[in-house]
């Protein structure tokens, strides 16, 4: 059998953030699952009744994405960007050459007054001056307007190469090796401004940030399942963390303008290894047989579950040999939040087809956990819809597809720890389309 297939995402997402709601759009498109698969169909009196070896490239994972949100025409935000890289300075004993390095010298924060040439008497070591921003004290006294814009894009795309056994026609085992390609883009653009004319000492301010992701890795996954009757079919499957190594390019910017002068900051393009290993899973399913199931033209249709498990606290990175070991702190903070953010999550899928001779009716939904532990009202569960048609005749075969999907997600601006600080809370309503043609060769 070989296989091709193809579609479009189309997204919608509404922001809500202090009272204030925006829409955004975004279509792309994309090369879905497509290889081959040939089987040997009979080995004689053994256990082994039937085999088959595949090669496919699978598409599972696609990041484009915009995301917008504003407070402008609602609730005015009493904090200010500039209060978390004062945050930042503090508790880490230094400036952020890639953050709060880049609000000092644009003079988004500053220690005392900025002289005429904008010289910020401030260094590395001087993390304990009494450091301010004329920002921070315009939104306590009357509030910002704030606004980020969110575009990403990318995915991943996985090379598996797999294989499959028939045991006596009841027991089925099957296992893959997958090396999937990873591409991650982000670019964020963050504003906050005065919403008066009046001078007050600052008029606005922007951070805006390029990310650029790129890594391979490797995993395993295995399965089995039981014939427990011939209309009914049990499951387990397990998957191993995909080991990646991976490669981060990122740099940023920073502008103020006060009302005596204006100034933007850059930094140097950042590149940085690291590895990363994701969660596992770990799957059930079941799928039940209408009609006769050994004869082609009397077969109905069937029903099928899954529910798998995924341990998003298993997340890890670690450092790379290169690195001899000089960041290892920072790594160990990093998983320790990752404990701290995420928890393991249920996903459950449910789906069932109507067969009509050589047409083909499915519908399904799906369930998507929330990941997040509750920090600060965080919330990430994800509902799907589906629906198909289908046509296969004489060893061709055509499938349309349709998946609705309704999720829930939080962006922070910046989060605080002297200080409250809001989400902007995001509700996705997107639609995917997927057309997959076969043919038997």
């Amino acid at each position: 059998d070989f296989v091709i297939s193809g579609g479009g995402n189309f997204l919608n997402n509404n922001a809500s953030y202090l009272g204030v709601t925006e829409r955004d759009k975004k279509g792309s498109g994309f090369l879905g699952t497509t290889g081959f698969v040939l089987g040997k169909p009979n080995y004689g009196q053994g256990s082994l009744k039937s085999s088959a070896f595949g090669i496919a490239i699978n598409r599972v994972a696609d990041f484009n994405n915009r995301v917008t949100y504003t407070n402008k025409g609602g609730q005015l935000s009493r904090t200010s960007m500039a209060d978390y890289f004062i945050e930042d300075i503090q508790s880490n004993n230094g400036l952020n050459p890639h953050g709060s390095e880049l609000a000092v010298r644009s003079g988004w924060i500053m220690e005392g007054e900025p002289d005429g040439n904008n010289e910020i008497p401030l260094t590395s070591a001087a993390v304990d001056l009494d450091l301010s921003s004329s920002a921070v004290d315009l939104a306590r006294a009357s509030g910002l307007e704030q606004k980020q814009v969110i575009t990403t894009n990318g995915g991943i795309t996985e090379f598996a190469i797999a294989g499959a056994a028939n045991l006596n026609e009841k027991v089925f085992l099957g296992g893959s090796i997958g090396m999937p390609i990873l591409r991650y883009g982000s670019n964020r653009q963050y504003t906050e401004q005065d919403p008066g004319t009046t001078d007050n000492g600052f008029d606005a301010a922007w951070f805006d940030d390029d990310l650029l992701t790129k890594g391979v890795g490797i995993n395993i996954k295995a399965g089995v399942v039981f014939k427990a009757t011939e209309n009914l079919r049990l499951g387990f499957a397990a998957h191993s963390p995909t080991f990646y190594s991976m490669s981060d390019s990122y740099v940023a910017s920073a502008g103020a303008n006060l009302d005596d002068f204006d100034e933007t900051a850059s930094s140097d393009e950042l590149v940085y290894d690291y590895n990363l290993n994701t969660p596992y899973k770990l799957m059930g399913s079941f799928s039940v047989l209408f009609g006769n199931v050994n004869d082609v033209s009397s077969q109905k249709g069937f029903v099928s579950g899954d529910v798998e498990y995924i341990n998003y606290m298993a997340s890890q990175f670690r450092t790379t040999s290169d690195d001899q070991g000089s960041n290892n702190g920072y790594f160990r903070g990093l998983n320790s939040a990752i404990d701290d953010a995420y928890k393991g999550a249920i996903n459950a899928r449910l789906g069932t087809e109507l067969k009509f001779n050589t047409l083909a009716v499915r519908f399904g939904g799906a369930y998507y956990g929330n990941p997040y532990k509750d920090i600060a009202g965080e919330k990430g569960e994800l509902i799907q819809a589906t629906g198909g048609l289908g046509y296969r005749n004489k060893g061709f075969f055509i499938d349309l597809g349709y998946v609705h999907s309704f999720g829930k997600d939080v962006i922070y601006p910046y989060r605080l720890t002297s200080t409250e600080f809001y989400p902007a809370n995001i509700k996705s309503n997107n639609s995917r389309v997927l057309l997959t043609l076969g043919f038997k060769i």
